[in-house]
Protein backbone atom coordinates (compact mmCIF):
# COMPACT_ATOMS: atom_id res chain seq x y z
CA UNK A 1 0.00 0.00 0.00
CA UNK A 2 1.29 3.44 -0.96
CA UNK A 3 2.24 5.93 1.71
CA UNK A 4 -0.26 8.69 2.23
CA UNK A 5 0.36 12.19 0.89
CA UNK A 6 1.18 14.52 3.81
CA UNK A 7 -0.68 17.55 2.50
CA UNK A 8 -1.07 20.09 5.31
CA UNK A 9 0.54 17.85 7.97
CA UNK A 10 3.27 19.54 9.98
CA UNK A 11 3.84 16.96 12.71
CA UNK A 12 6.88 14.73 12.14
CA UNK A 13 5.73 11.96 14.50
CA UNK A 14 2.40 11.64 12.69
CA UNK A 15 4.20 11.35 9.35
CA UNK A 16 6.65 8.76 10.68
CA UNK A 17 4.18 6.57 12.55
CA UNK A 18 1.20 6.77 10.20
CA UNK A 19 3.21 6.08 7.05
CA UNK A 20 3.06 9.37 5.20
CA UNK A 21 5.50 10.23 2.45
CA UNK A 22 8.47 12.18 3.83
CA UNK A 23 11.10 14.03 1.81
CA UNK A 24 14.29 13.58 3.81
CA UNK A 25 15.75 16.95 4.81
CA UNK A 26 17.49 15.68 7.94
CA UNK A 27 20.99 16.25 6.56
CA UNK A 28 20.39 19.92 7.35
CA UNK A 29 20.46 19.09 11.08
CA UNK A 30 24.20 18.47 10.98
CA UNK A 31 24.85 21.79 9.25
CA UNK A 32 22.47 23.61 11.55
CA UNK A 33 24.47 22.64 14.63
CA UNK A 34 27.28 24.90 13.47
CA UNK A 35 25.06 27.83 14.47
CA UNK A 36 23.99 28.46 18.08
CA UNK A 37 21.04 30.82 17.50
CA UNK A 38 20.11 30.68 13.80
CA UNK A 39 17.27 32.65 12.21
CA UNK A 40 15.76 31.23 9.01
CA UNK A 41 13.27 32.86 6.61
CA UNK A 42 11.28 31.04 3.96
CA UNK A 43 7.95 31.76 2.22
CA UNK A 44 4.72 30.45 3.65
CA UNK A 45 3.75 26.86 2.85
CA UNK A 46 7.39 25.93 2.40
CA UNK A 47 7.74 23.26 5.10
CA UNK A 48 9.01 25.35 8.03
CA UNK A 49 6.62 23.88 10.59
CA UNK A 50 7.41 20.30 9.61
CA UNK A 51 11.13 21.01 9.85
CA UNK A 52 10.64 22.57 13.29
CA UNK A 53 8.74 19.42 14.31
CA UNK A 54 11.56 17.24 12.97
CA UNK A 55 14.07 19.14 15.11
CA UNK A 56 11.75 18.84 18.10
CA UNK A 57 11.67 15.04 17.89
CA UNK A 58 15.36 14.70 17.08
CA UNK A 59 16.62 16.70 20.07
CA UNK A 60 13.97 15.80 22.69
CA UNK A 61 15.59 13.81 25.50
CA UNK A 62 12.25 12.10 26.17
CA UNK A 63 12.19 10.77 22.58
CA UNK A 64 15.47 8.90 22.97
CA UNK A 65 13.86 5.45 23.03
CA UNK A 66 11.76 6.29 19.96
CA UNK A 67 14.70 7.48 17.82
CA UNK A 68 14.95 4.32 15.73
CA UNK A 69 11.20 4.12 15.17
CA UNK A 70 10.95 7.77 14.10
CA UNK A 71 14.13 8.23 12.09
CA UNK A 72 14.96 4.82 10.63
CA UNK A 73 15.66 5.13 6.91
CA UNK A 74 16.52 8.83 7.10
CA UNK A 75 19.97 10.34 6.60
CA UNK A 76 20.31 11.52 10.18
CA UNK A 77 19.61 8.01 11.53
CA UNK A 78 22.79 6.75 9.91
CA UNK A 79 24.70 9.96 10.68
CA UNK A 80 23.52 11.13 14.12
CA UNK A 81 25.16 14.07 15.85
CA UNK A 82 26.46 14.08 19.41
CA UNK A 83 23.56 16.31 20.48
CA UNK A 84 20.86 13.83 19.46
CA UNK A 85 18.16 13.58 22.17
CA UNK A 86 20.17 15.85 24.43
CA UNK A 87 17.79 18.72 25.24
CA UNK A 88 14.57 19.75 26.86
CA UNK A 89 12.75 21.10 23.81
CA UNK A 90 10.39 24.06 24.13
CA UNK A 91 8.47 24.73 20.94
CA UNK A 92 6.51 27.95 20.53
CA UNK A 93 4.24 28.81 17.58
CA UNK A 94 3.01 32.38 17.21
CA UNK A 95 0.46 31.81 14.48
CA UNK A 96 -3.14 32.39 15.54
CA UNK A 97 -2.44 35.29 17.91
CA UNK A 98 -5.42 37.68 18.16
CA UNK A 99 -4.48 40.93 16.46
CA UNK A 100 -7.83 42.49 15.59
CA UNK A 101 -9.22 43.28 19.03
CA UNK A 102 -6.73 45.74 20.46
CA UNK A 103 -3.63 45.66 22.64
CA UNK A 104 -5.15 43.88 25.64
CA UNK A 105 -6.52 41.00 23.55
CA UNK A 106 -3.20 40.72 21.75
CA UNK A 107 -1.30 40.61 25.04
CA UNK A 108 -3.64 38.02 26.57
CA UNK A 109 -3.49 35.83 23.49
CA UNK A 110 0.31 35.97 23.42
CA UNK A 111 0.54 35.30 27.18
CA UNK A 112 -1.86 32.36 26.93
CA UNK A 113 0.15 30.78 24.10
CA UNK A 114 3.42 31.04 26.01
CA UNK A 115 1.86 29.94 29.30
CA UNK A 116 0.18 26.83 27.88
CA UNK A 117 3.37 25.72 26.11
CA UNK A 118 5.48 26.41 29.22
CA UNK A 119 3.15 24.41 31.50
CA UNK A 120 3.17 21.50 29.07
CA UNK A 121 6.96 21.78 28.89
CA UNK A 122 7.41 21.58 32.68
CA UNK A 123 4.96 18.68 32.96
CA UNK A 124 6.83 16.71 30.29
CA UNK A 125 10.17 17.33 31.97
CA UNK A 126 9.20 17.02 35.64
CA UNK A 127 12.50 15.42 36.75
CA UNK A 128 14.34 18.54 35.65
CA UNK A 129 12.14 21.06 37.47
CA UNK A 130 11.34 21.83 41.07
CA UNK A 131 7.95 20.89 42.48
CA UNK A 132 5.52 23.76 42.12
CA UNK A 133 7.07 25.16 38.93
CA UNK A 134 3.77 24.77 37.08
CA UNK A 135 1.99 26.90 39.68
CA UNK A 136 4.58 29.65 39.33
CA UNK A 137 4.06 29.68 35.57
CA UNK A 138 0.28 29.71 35.97
CA UNK A 139 0.52 32.85 38.13
CA UNK A 140 2.87 34.65 35.74
CA UNK A 141 1.51 37.99 34.58
CA UNK A 142 3.68 38.49 31.53
CA UNK A 143 5.48 36.30 28.94
CA UNK A 144 8.98 37.39 29.94
CA UNK A 145 8.55 36.16 33.53
CA UNK A 146 7.55 32.74 32.17
CA UNK A 147 10.84 32.50 30.29
CA UNK A 148 12.70 33.69 33.40
CA UNK A 149 10.98 30.97 35.43
CA UNK A 150 11.84 28.22 32.95
CA UNK A 151 15.48 29.33 32.90
CA UNK A 152 15.84 29.87 36.65
CA UNK A 153 14.26 26.66 37.91
CA UNK A 154 15.80 24.24 35.41
CA UNK A 155 18.16 21.58 36.85
CA UNK A 156 21.07 19.94 35.01
CA UNK A 157 19.85 19.88 31.39
CA UNK A 158 19.56 22.78 28.94
CA UNK A 159 16.73 24.05 26.75
CA UNK A 160 16.52 23.98 22.96
CA UNK A 161 14.03 26.74 22.08
CA UNK A 162 12.17 26.43 18.76
CA UNK A 163 10.04 29.38 17.62
CA UNK A 164 7.83 28.88 14.58
CA UNK A 165 6.11 31.81 12.83
CA UNK A 166 7.93 34.28 15.07
CA UNK A 167 6.57 37.22 13.05
CA UNK A 168 3.06 36.02 12.20
CA UNK A 169 1.20 38.39 14.52
CA UNK A 170 3.50 41.28 13.60
CA UNK A 171 2.73 40.81 9.90
CA UNK A 172 -0.99 40.83 10.71
CA UNK A 173 -0.60 44.14 12.55
CA UNK A 174 1.32 45.67 9.66
CA UNK A 175 -1.29 44.46 7.20
CA UNK A 176 -4.09 45.95 9.29
CA UNK A 177 -2.38 49.37 9.42
CA UNK A 178 -1.76 48.94 13.15
CA UNK A 179 1.72 50.45 13.09
CA UNK A 180 1.29 52.25 16.41
CA UNK A 181 0.42 49.03 18.20
CA UNK A 182 3.26 47.24 16.43
CA UNK A 183 5.77 49.81 17.65
CA UNK A 184 4.26 49.83 21.14
CA UNK A 185 4.67 46.09 21.74
CA UNK A 186 8.25 46.25 20.41
CA UNK A 187 9.21 49.38 22.35
CA UNK A 188 11.72 49.27 25.20
CA UNK A 189 8.99 48.32 27.67
CA UNK A 190 6.74 46.46 25.22
CA UNK A 191 5.87 42.87 26.14
CA UNK A 192 7.26 41.36 22.93
CA UNK A 193 10.56 43.19 23.38
CA UNK A 194 10.90 42.13 27.03
CA UNK A 195 9.94 38.55 26.07
CA UNK A 196 12.85 38.30 23.64
CA UNK A 197 15.15 40.05 26.11
CA UNK A 198 14.33 37.28 28.60
CA UNK A 199 15.21 34.67 25.97
CA UNK A 200 18.49 36.46 25.26
CA UNK A 201 19.27 36.56 28.97
CA UNK A 202 18.46 32.84 29.34
CA UNK A 203 20.83 32.07 26.48
CA UNK A 204 23.64 34.17 27.89
CA UNK A 205 23.25 32.53 31.30
CA UNK A 206 23.40 29.06 29.77
CA UNK A 207 19.90 27.77 30.52
CA UNK A 208 18.91 28.06 26.86
CA UNK A 209 21.60 26.29 24.87
CA UNK A 210 20.16 26.57 21.36
CA UNK A 211 17.51 28.65 19.60
CA UNK A 212 16.02 28.25 16.14
CA UNK A 213 13.56 30.83 14.77
CA UNK A 214 11.57 30.77 11.53
CA UNK A 215 9.42 33.39 9.87
CA UNK A 216 8.64 35.02 6.53
CA UNK A 217 10.37 38.40 6.92
CA UNK A 218 13.21 40.00 8.90
CA UNK A 219 11.24 43.13 9.81
CA UNK A 220 10.35 42.30 13.41
CA UNK A 221 13.79 40.90 14.19
CA UNK A 222 15.31 44.18 13.03
CA UNK A 223 12.86 46.24 15.09
CA UNK A 224 13.75 44.23 18.19
CA UNK A 225 17.28 45.74 17.84
CA UNK A 226 19.33 45.08 20.99
CA UNK A 227 16.44 43.18 22.53
CA UNK A 228 17.47 40.10 20.57
CA UNK A 229 20.75 40.76 18.78
CA UNK A 230 22.20 37.27 19.21
CA UNK A 231 20.55 35.60 16.20
CA UNK A 232 22.57 34.70 13.12
CA UNK A 233 20.65 35.02 9.86
CA UNK A 234 21.32 31.89 7.78
CA UNK A 235 18.54 32.60 5.28
CA UNK A 236 20.81 33.34 2.32
CA UNK A 237 23.60 30.88 3.14
CA UNK A 238 24.39 28.48 0.30
CA UNK A 239 24.41 25.37 2.50
CA UNK A 240 20.79 26.02 3.47
CA UNK A 241 19.45 26.81 -0.01
CA UNK A 242 17.61 23.48 -0.37
CA UNK A 243 17.00 22.79 3.33
CA UNK A 244 13.30 23.39 2.65
CA UNK A 245 11.47 23.05 -0.64
CA UNK A 246 11.80 20.13 -3.06
CA UNK A 247 14.61 19.75 -5.58
CA UNK A 248 13.97 18.50 -9.11
CA UNK A 249 15.11 14.98 -8.22
CA UNK A 250 13.01 14.93 -5.04
CA UNK A 251 9.93 16.03 -6.97
CA UNK A 252 10.52 13.46 -9.69
CA UNK A 253 10.86 10.79 -7.00
CA UNK A 254 7.43 11.78 -5.65
CA UNK A 255 5.98 11.64 -9.14
CA UNK A 256 7.52 8.21 -9.79
CA UNK A 257 6.30 6.86 -6.45
CA UNK A 258 2.66 7.80 -7.05
CA UNK A 259 2.49 7.73 -10.83
CA UNK A 260 -0.15 5.44 -12.31
CA UNK A 261 -0.74 7.40 -15.50
CA UNK A 262 1.96 6.12 -17.82
CA UNK A 263 5.19 7.68 -19.04
CA UNK A 264 3.70 10.16 -21.52
CA UNK A 265 1.26 11.64 -19.04
CA UNK A 266 3.91 11.60 -16.31
CA UNK A 267 6.31 13.60 -18.52
CA UNK A 268 3.64 16.19 -19.31
CA UNK A 269 2.58 16.47 -15.66
CA UNK A 270 6.21 16.90 -14.57
CA UNK A 271 6.67 19.68 -17.10
CA UNK A 272 3.49 21.42 -15.95
CA UNK A 273 4.51 21.16 -12.30
CA UNK A 274 7.87 22.69 -13.14
CA UNK A 275 6.23 25.64 -14.87
CA UNK A 276 3.69 26.18 -12.11
CA UNK A 277 5.56 25.38 -8.90
CA UNK A 278 9.34 25.43 -9.46
CA UNK A 279 11.87 28.25 -9.67
CA UNK A 280 12.75 29.31 -6.11
CA UNK A 281 16.42 30.05 -5.39
CA UNK A 282 17.70 31.35 -2.06
CA UNK A 283 21.40 31.80 -2.72
CA UNK A 284 22.96 33.58 -5.68
CA UNK A 285 25.78 31.03 -5.99
CA UNK A 286 23.55 27.97 -5.87
CA UNK A 287 22.13 26.28 -8.97
CA UNK A 288 19.52 24.15 -7.17
CA UNK A 289 16.06 25.56 -7.82
CA UNK A 290 13.19 24.44 -5.66
CA UNK A 291 9.51 23.53 -5.80
CA UNK A 292 7.01 24.80 -3.26
CA UNK A 293 6.23 21.65 -1.19
CA UNK A 294 2.62 22.56 -0.46
CA UNK A 295 1.93 23.11 -4.17
CA UNK A 296 3.53 19.78 -5.11
CA UNK A 297 1.47 17.78 -2.62
CA UNK A 298 -1.67 19.70 -3.59
CA UNK A 299 -1.06 18.55 -7.17
CA UNK A 300 -0.19 14.97 -6.19
CA UNK A 301 -3.38 14.55 -4.13
CA UNK A 302 -5.19 14.47 -7.45
CA UNK A 303 -2.55 13.14 -9.82
CA UNK A 304 -2.11 9.95 -7.78
CA UNK A 305 -5.50 9.11 -9.31
CA UNK A 306 -4.38 10.18 -12.78
CA UNK A 307 -6.12 13.58 -12.66
CA UNK A 308 -5.09 17.21 -12.45
CA UNK A 309 -6.51 19.36 -9.65
CA UNK A 310 -9.34 21.63 -10.75
CA UNK A 311 -7.46 24.56 -9.24
CA UNK A 312 -3.74 24.63 -10.03
CA UNK A 313 -3.32 27.24 -7.30
CA UNK A 314 -4.10 25.75 -3.91
CA UNK A 315 -6.50 28.07 -2.07
CA UNK A 316 -4.25 28.05 1.01
CA UNK A 317 -1.31 29.17 -1.10
CA UNK A 318 -3.44 31.82 -2.77
CA UNK A 319 -4.39 33.19 0.62
CA UNK A 320 -0.84 33.21 1.97
CA UNK A 321 0.91 34.44 -1.17
CA UNK A 322 -1.77 36.92 -2.16
CA UNK A 323 -0.34 39.73 -0.06
CA UNK A 324 0.22 42.14 -2.93
CA UNK A 325 -2.93 44.13 -2.28
CA UNK A 326 -1.97 44.55 1.35
CA UNK A 327 1.59 45.62 0.58
CA UNK A 328 0.58 48.18 -2.00
CA UNK A 329 -2.28 49.43 0.18
CA UNK A 330 0.46 50.91 2.37
CA UNK A 331 0.72 53.68 -0.24
CA UNK A 332 -2.79 54.90 0.48
CA UNK A 333 -2.24 54.97 4.22
CA UNK A 334 0.98 56.93 4.12
CA UNK A 335 -0.10 59.39 1.45
CA UNK A 336 -3.01 60.41 3.63
CA UNK A 337 -0.69 61.23 6.53
CA UNK A 338 2.53 62.40 4.91
CA UNK A 339 3.72 64.45 2.01
CA UNK A 340 6.87 65.32 0.13
CA UNK A 341 9.68 62.85 -0.35
CA UNK A 342 8.24 60.00 1.73
CA UNK A 343 4.97 60.19 -0.17
CA UNK A 344 6.83 59.93 -3.46
CA UNK A 345 8.90 56.96 -2.31
CA UNK A 346 5.93 54.97 -1.07
CA UNK A 347 3.83 55.71 -4.12
CA UNK A 348 6.42 53.96 -6.26
CA UNK A 349 5.49 50.53 -4.90
CA UNK A 350 2.64 49.82 -7.29
CA UNK A 351 4.70 51.00 -10.24
CA UNK A 352 7.52 48.66 -9.21
CA UNK A 353 5.15 45.71 -9.42
CA UNK A 354 4.15 46.85 -12.88
CA UNK A 355 7.83 47.21 -13.79
CA UNK A 356 8.50 43.64 -12.73
CA UNK A 357 5.64 42.36 -14.89
CA UNK A 358 6.68 44.49 -17.86
CA UNK A 359 10.38 43.72 -17.75
CA UNK A 360 10.13 40.24 -16.20
CA UNK A 361 12.91 41.10 -13.74
CA UNK A 362 14.41 43.74 -11.48
CA UNK A 363 17.92 44.42 -10.19
CA UNK A 364 18.50 44.96 -6.49
CA UNK A 365 20.56 44.09 -3.45
CA UNK A 366 18.77 41.74 -1.07
CA UNK A 367 18.56 43.50 2.27
CA UNK A 368 19.04 41.00 5.08
CA UNK A 369 17.53 43.20 7.80
CA UNK A 370 15.34 46.30 7.69
CA UNK A 371 12.82 47.93 10.05
CA UNK A 372 9.18 48.61 9.30
CA UNK A 373 9.84 52.30 8.71
CA UNK A 374 11.92 51.43 5.64
CA UNK A 375 9.41 49.06 4.06
CA UNK A 376 8.59 51.61 1.36
CA UNK A 377 12.14 52.02 0.12
CA UNK A 378 13.04 50.19 -3.06
CA UNK A 379 15.57 47.65 -1.80
CA UNK A 380 13.58 46.87 1.34
CA UNK A 381 10.26 46.53 -0.50
CA UNK A 382 11.72 44.32 -3.24
CA UNK A 383 13.59 42.27 -0.64
CA UNK A 384 10.35 41.72 1.27
CA UNK A 385 8.71 40.40 -1.89
CA UNK A 386 11.70 38.08 -2.29
CA UNK A 387 11.39 36.74 1.26
CA UNK A 388 7.66 36.17 0.75
CA UNK A 389 8.35 34.06 -2.34
CA UNK A 390 6.84 36.54 -4.79
CA UNK A 391 10.26 37.04 -6.38
CA UNK A 392 13.32 34.83 -6.59
CA UNK A 393 16.92 35.01 -7.74
CA UNK A 394 17.44 34.70 -11.46
CA UNK A 395 21.17 35.35 -11.51
CA UNK A 396 23.97 37.28 -9.89
CA UNK A 397 24.88 40.66 -11.38
CA UNK A 398 28.20 41.94 -9.94
CA UNK A 399 27.25 43.22 -6.46
CA UNK A 400 23.50 42.86 -7.03
CA UNK A 401 21.11 40.11 -8.03
CA UNK A 402 18.51 39.95 -10.77
CA UNK A 403 15.18 38.95 -9.29
CA UNK A 404 12.32 37.49 -11.29
CA UNK A 405 8.92 35.90 -10.70
CA UNK A 406 9.58 32.25 -9.78
CA UNK A 407 6.76 30.46 -11.60
CA UNK A 408 3.37 30.67 -13.29
CA UNK A 409 1.41 30.41 -10.04
CA UNK A 410 3.02 33.54 -8.60
CA UNK A 411 2.88 35.33 -11.95
CA UNK A 412 -0.85 34.66 -12.10
CA UNK A 413 -1.24 36.20 -8.64
CA UNK A 414 0.63 39.28 -9.85
CA UNK A 415 -1.59 39.66 -12.90
CA UNK A 416 -4.72 39.16 -10.83
CA UNK A 417 -3.59 42.05 -8.66
CA UNK A 418 -3.03 44.28 -11.71
CA UNK A 419 -6.41 43.28 -13.13
CA UNK A 420 -8.13 44.25 -9.88
CA UNK A 421 -6.47 47.67 -10.06
CA UNK A 422 -7.86 48.16 -13.56
CA UNK A 423 -11.29 46.93 -12.51
CA UNK A 424 -11.36 49.46 -9.67
CA UNK A 425 -11.38 52.20 -12.30
CA UNK A 426 -14.38 50.80 -14.21
CA UNK A 427 -17.59 52.75 -13.77
CA UNK A 428 -19.63 49.63 -14.46
CA UNK A 429 -18.84 46.25 -12.96
CA UNK A 430 -20.43 44.67 -16.04
CA UNK A 431 -17.37 45.66 -18.06
CA UNK A 432 -15.44 42.78 -16.50
CA UNK A 433 -18.33 40.44 -17.32
CA UNK A 434 -18.24 41.59 -20.94
CA UNK A 435 -14.47 41.00 -21.09
CA UNK A 436 -14.94 37.55 -19.62
CA UNK A 437 -17.61 36.67 -22.19
CA UNK A 438 -15.29 37.62 -25.05
CA UNK A 439 -12.47 35.65 -23.46
CA UNK A 440 -14.66 32.53 -23.22
CA UNK A 441 -15.54 32.92 -26.89
CA UNK A 442 -11.85 33.07 -27.72
CA UNK A 443 -11.20 29.90 -25.69
CA UNK A 444 -13.93 28.05 -27.59
CA UNK A 445 -13.31 29.36 -31.11
CA UNK A 446 -9.77 30.73 -31.18
CA UNK A 447 -11.08 34.12 -32.33
CA UNK A 448 -9.10 36.67 -30.31
CA UNK A 449 -9.97 40.01 -31.91
CA UNK A 450 -13.14 40.82 -29.91
CA UNK A 451 -11.40 40.12 -26.59
CA UNK A 452 -8.28 42.12 -27.47
CA UNK A 453 -10.19 45.06 -28.94
CA UNK A 454 -12.73 45.39 -26.15
CA UNK A 455 -10.26 44.91 -23.30
CA UNK A 456 -7.82 47.45 -24.71
CA UNK A 457 -10.53 50.05 -25.31
CA UNK A 458 -11.96 49.68 -21.80
CA UNK A 459 -8.62 49.94 -20.01
CA UNK A 460 -6.86 52.49 -22.16
CA UNK A 461 -9.43 55.21 -21.54
CA UNK A 462 -8.47 55.23 -17.86
CA UNK A 463 -4.76 55.71 -18.56
CA UNK A 464 -3.77 59.38 -18.37
CA UNK A 465 -2.39 61.26 -21.36
CA UNK A 466 0.98 61.33 -19.60
CA UNK A 467 0.99 57.54 -19.41
CA UNK A 468 -0.05 57.30 -23.04
CA UNK A 469 3.01 59.24 -24.05
CA UNK A 470 5.10 56.45 -22.51
CA UNK A 471 2.93 53.60 -23.82
CA UNK A 472 4.95 50.74 -25.27
CA UNK A 473 4.49 47.07 -26.13
CA UNK A 474 5.19 46.11 -22.51
CA UNK A 475 2.23 48.18 -21.25
CA UNK A 476 -0.11 46.61 -23.80
CA UNK A 477 1.17 43.17 -22.83
CA UNK A 478 0.47 43.86 -19.15
CA UNK A 479 -3.11 44.91 -19.92
CA UNK A 480 -3.82 41.77 -21.93
CA UNK A 481 -2.03 39.37 -19.59
CA UNK A 482 -3.85 40.74 -16.55
CA UNK A 483 -7.25 39.94 -18.07
CA UNK A 484 -6.08 36.63 -19.50
CA UNK A 485 -5.60 35.63 -15.86
CA UNK A 486 -9.40 35.32 -15.62
CA UNK A 487 -9.35 31.97 -17.40
CA UNK A 488 -7.63 28.71 -16.49
CA UNK A 489 -8.13 27.29 -19.97
CA UNK A 490 -4.78 28.56 -21.25
CA UNK A 491 -1.29 28.40 -19.85
CA UNK A 492 -0.10 31.95 -20.61
CA UNK A 493 3.55 32.56 -21.42
CA UNK A 494 5.14 35.97 -21.61
CA UNK A 495 8.65 36.31 -23.00
CA UNK A 496 8.86 32.58 -23.74
CA UNK A 497 12.23 31.84 -25.37
CA UNK A 498 11.65 30.34 -28.82
CA UNK A 499 14.16 30.01 -31.67
CA UNK A 500 16.60 32.53 -30.17
CA UNK A 501 13.86 35.07 -29.61
CA UNK A 502 11.31 35.97 -26.93
CA UNK A 503 7.64 35.92 -27.84
CA UNK A 504 5.32 38.59 -26.45
CA UNK A 505 2.37 36.35 -25.56
CA UNK A 506 1.90 32.65 -26.20
CA UNK A 507 -1.22 30.79 -25.04
CA UNK A 508 -1.34 26.99 -25.02
CA UNK A 509 -4.17 24.83 -23.67
CA UNK A 510 -4.13 23.70 -20.07
CA UNK A 511 -4.05 19.90 -19.96
CA UNK A 512 -7.16 19.81 -17.79
CA UNK A 513 -9.41 21.20 -20.52
CA UNK A 514 -10.25 20.04 -24.01
CA UNK A 515 -9.18 23.25 -25.74
CA UNK A 516 -8.39 22.97 -29.45
CA UNK A 517 -6.57 26.24 -30.13
CA UNK A 518 -3.27 27.88 -29.26
CA UNK A 519 -2.28 31.51 -29.73
CA UNK A 520 0.82 33.50 -30.71
CA UNK A 521 0.46 37.25 -30.26
CA UNK A 522 3.13 39.68 -31.36
CA UNK A 523 2.60 43.18 -29.98
CA UNK A 524 3.81 46.36 -31.60
CA UNK A 525 3.26 49.93 -30.45
CA UNK A 526 3.24 52.38 -33.36
CA UNK A 527 4.27 55.95 -32.71
CA UNK A 528 2.90 58.77 -34.85
CA UNK A 529 6.24 59.09 -36.66
CA UNK A 530 6.61 55.39 -37.41
CA UNK A 531 5.55 53.33 -40.43
CA UNK A 532 3.22 50.53 -39.31
CA UNK A 533 4.21 48.42 -42.32
CA UNK A 534 7.74 48.08 -41.00
CA UNK A 535 6.34 46.93 -37.67
CA UNK A 536 4.06 44.42 -39.41
CA UNK A 537 6.95 43.06 -41.49
CA UNK A 538 9.06 42.55 -38.39
CA UNK A 539 6.20 40.88 -36.49
CA UNK A 540 5.54 38.42 -39.34
CA UNK A 541 9.15 37.26 -39.28
CA UNK A 542 9.01 36.81 -35.53
CA UNK A 543 5.79 34.80 -35.59
CA UNK A 544 7.11 32.53 -38.34
CA UNK A 545 10.22 31.84 -36.29
CA UNK A 546 8.25 31.17 -33.12
CA UNK A 547 5.76 28.74 -34.63
CA UNK A 548 8.63 26.63 -35.97
CA UNK A 549 10.17 26.27 -32.53
CA UNK A 550 10.11 22.61 -31.31
CA UNK A 551 9.13 23.67 -27.80
CA UNK A 552 6.08 25.54 -29.05
CA UNK A 553 5.12 22.72 -31.41
CA UNK A 554 5.20 20.31 -28.50
CA UNK A 555 3.13 22.60 -26.25
CA UNK A 556 0.60 23.31 -29.00
CA UNK A 557 0.38 19.75 -30.35
CA UNK A 558 -3.09 18.77 -31.51
CA UNK A 559 -4.39 22.36 -31.66
CA UNK A 560 -5.07 24.95 -34.34
CA UNK A 561 -2.59 27.80 -33.96
CA UNK A 562 -4.03 31.32 -34.24
CA UNK A 563 -1.45 34.05 -34.92
CA UNK A 564 -2.12 37.73 -34.41
CA UNK A 565 -0.17 40.92 -34.87
CA UNK A 566 -1.52 43.52 -32.48
CA UNK A 567 -0.78 47.12 -33.41
CA UNK A 568 -1.40 49.62 -30.64
CA UNK A 569 -1.66 53.32 -31.38
CA UNK A 570 -2.11 56.17 -28.96
CA UNK A 571 -5.90 55.97 -29.20
CA UNK A 572 -6.74 52.61 -30.79
CA UNK A 573 -5.65 49.06 -31.43
CA UNK A 574 -5.64 47.03 -34.66
CA UNK A 575 -5.51 43.24 -34.85
CA UNK A 576 -4.11 41.53 -37.92
CA UNK A 577 -4.67 37.78 -38.25
CA UNK A 578 -1.89 35.73 -39.81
Amino acid sequence: MKKRIPYGIGDFETIAKEKYYYVDKTKTIQELEKHRYPFFIRPRRFGKSLFISTLEHYYDIEKKDAFDELFKGLWIHENPTEEKNAYLVLRLDFSGIETDKGKEALFNSFLWKVKMKAKDFVNRYKPYYSQGSTNIIEKAENPSSIIDTLCTLIKEKQIYLLIDEYDNFANDLIGANEDNLYYEILSKTGFVRTFYEAIKSGAQEGAISRIFLTGVSPIMLDDLTSGFNIASNITLDKEFNDSLGFTQSETEAIMDYYNIAGEEKRTKAMEDMKNYYNGYLFNDESTVRLYNPDMVFHFMRYFQNGEYPKEIIDMNVRSDYGKLNRLVAEDKRYTQKQSGKVKKVLNERASRIEQILQEEQINTRIVQMFPLERIGYKESFISLMYYMGLLTIKEKDIDEVVLTIPNLVVKKLFYEYIRERYEDTFDDYMITTAIKDRLRTMVKTGEASPFIQYTYNQVIQYITNRDLIKLEEKHLKMILMSFLSITQAYIPYSELEMNKGYSDIVLVPDTRYNIKNSQIWELKYVKETEDPQEKIKEAKKQIKRYEQDPKFQRLAAGTTVYKHIILAYKDRVEILEQ
